[in-house]
C-alpha cells in the first residue's frame, strides 16, 4: 500500500538502467490502483522538479510503448483509436534519472533539464526495455498457456 492506501497493480517495480549515446539512464515506474501521478526526475543526482528534457523523452516511449504493445497483443481491435499520454500516466509513479557529461539547465533554479541529448537517449532505453519486457511478458504467458 502507498501513503494514500493505493494498492499497485503489478507486484514489482520495473527498472532499467542502461546507457546510450554517454547518457547513462535509469528509470523505475510502477502502476497503483488510483489516479494520481507521480513523476520524479533527476539529471546529475539533481532533483528537477520541474522535469525537462528527459521527462519528455520517457513520457512519449512510454505512451509509444504502452499503444504497440496493446495492438500487438490484441488488446486493441484493429481501428481502436490510441491510449493519450494523460492515459497511460493514470496511477503511474515514475523516477526518471540521467546523467550527462555537459549539463544544461533552463533557468537559474536548476529545476529543468535543458539537454537535449537527454530526450533521445531516455526515449530509446525506455522504449527498449519496455518491448523487451512485453516481450518477455508474452512469452512467459504462451508458455503457460501451453502447458496448461
Amino acid at each position: 500500500l502507498s501513503e494514500d492506501g493505493e494498492k499497485a497493480i503489478h507486484p514489482t517495480t520495473f527498472y532499467a538502467h542502461k546507457e546510450h549515446e554517454g547518457v547513462d539512464v535509469e528509470i523505475a515506474l510502477r502502476y497503483v490502483d488510483g489516479t494520481e501521478t507521480t513523476e520524479l526526475s533527476f539529471a546529475n543526482n539533481i532533483n528537477t522538479i520541474d522535469g525537462g528534457m528527459h521527462i519528455t523523452g520517457f513520457r512519449s516511449a512510454l505512451t509509444r510503448a504502452l499503444n504497440d504493445y496493446a495492438k500487438s497483443s490484441g488488446v486493441f481491435k484493429k481501428g481502436e483509436e490510441n491510449l493519450t499520454g494523460d492515459d497511460v500516466r493514470e496511477g503511474l509513479t515514475a523516477v526518471v534519472s540521467v546523467k550527462l557529461r555537459e549539463i544544461q539547465f533552463e533557468g537559474q533554479t536548476k529545476a529543468r533539464l535543458g539537454s537535449p541529448e537527454a530526450r533521445p537517449a531516455v526515449e530509446t532505453v525506455t522504449g527498449e526495455t519496455l518491448k523487451e519486457f512485453f516481450e518477455k511478458l508474452s512469452e512467459d504467458r504462451l508458455r503457460c498457456a501451453e502447458t496448461g
